[in-house]
């Protein structure tokens, strides 16, 4: 009876040991959401990233013979830099990063991004007045109301806003 008690105790303890550290602290995940930018977008995060544009998508995995690799689709180029960094062009890419660290940078217009992750954001939108383009886009970061892509490179954190 004992041989048989003791892998049932290792088998139920298992699961609830994963339990518990996975429903302990908050993972404090910020949220962005970009709309119909022109310029570029660059994040580097650790999470849940996906997103298309029309332009360049440059995607570096720190860590690129893990399981977990990044996913694009509609790429009519494609530059391998070396193992980590690779360079996607077309029209209409999209692409999906989850569960491990990447560097994504997106240059181009019509860009759109959702991010669940942590880390950091680098806008630069590309209204430029002179040639007739006064809209670049949008974002949002952590539910907070839309506004406009700032014209020149402004970095931010991509946390949870603190509760209060």
């Amino acid at each position: 009876m004992r041989k048989f008690l003791i892998p049932c105790l290792i088998a139920l303890a298992i699961p609830a040991a994963t339990f518990a550290r996975t429903t302990g602290a908050p993972a404090n995940n910020g949220t962005l959401s970009i709309r119909e930018a022109r310029g570029i977008v660059q994040i580097n995060a650790r999470g849940s990233m996906t997103g298309r544009l029309n332009g360049r998508l440059t995607i570096t995995d720190p860590k690129p013979f893990d399981a977990k690799r990044a996913i694009v689709y509609g790429a009519t180029r494609t530059i391998y830099r070396n193992e980590k960094t690779t360079v996607f062009q077309g029209k209409n890419l999209r692409f999906r990063a989850i569960g491990a660290q990447f560097r994504i940078r997106a240059e181009g217009k019509t860009i759109f991004v959702s991010a669940l992750a942590r880390g950091s954001v680098l806008l630069d939108g590309a209204g430029d007045p002179s040639a007739n383009i006064f809209y670049d886009g949008v974002f949002s970061m952590n539910d907070e109301g839309y506004q406009s892509l700032p014209n020149d490179p402004t970095p931010f954190d991509l946390v949870a806003s603190p509760s209060g």
